[in-house]
């Protein structure tokens, strides 16, 4: 049996795991770039220290980061990534609700 997969706080985690990989299967699926593509994983990992930083600052400013914001917030980071990278990332994949705007702007640079 899986004991933590009873554990609330552990459920909330694999849903935001879950709706962020969907997130990064969506914008690559977009931008026609195949999920083995040897840039993809630089671009996780970026995004990643990017998305802690902002889970971070989140909470510093009592923001709650709950599966939508965490979802929105890693989806952003990962556009602004890929797009640095030279690649045109469309407009709605970087679209951003006004409480998420700020704290991506203070932490993704």
């Amino acid at each position: 049996m899986d004991e933590w997969g009873r554990d609330p706080s552990v459920r909330a985690m694999r849903g935001i795991f879950k709706t962020m990989e969907d997130a990064v299967d969506d914008l690559l699926k977009q931008l026609n770039i195949s999920p083995l593509d040897h840039r993809v994983r630089g671009w996780l990992e970026q995004a990643l220290a990017n998305y802690e930083r902002a889970w971070v600052e989140a909470r510093r400013q009592g923001v709650p980061m709950d599966e939508k914001m965490a979802t929105a917030v890693y989806g952003h980071c990962l556009g602004k990534v890929i797009g640095a990278d030279g690649i045109k990332i469309p407009e709605k994949a970087l679209a951003i609700e006004s409480d998420v705007g700020e704290l991506i702007r203070e932490v993704v640079k």
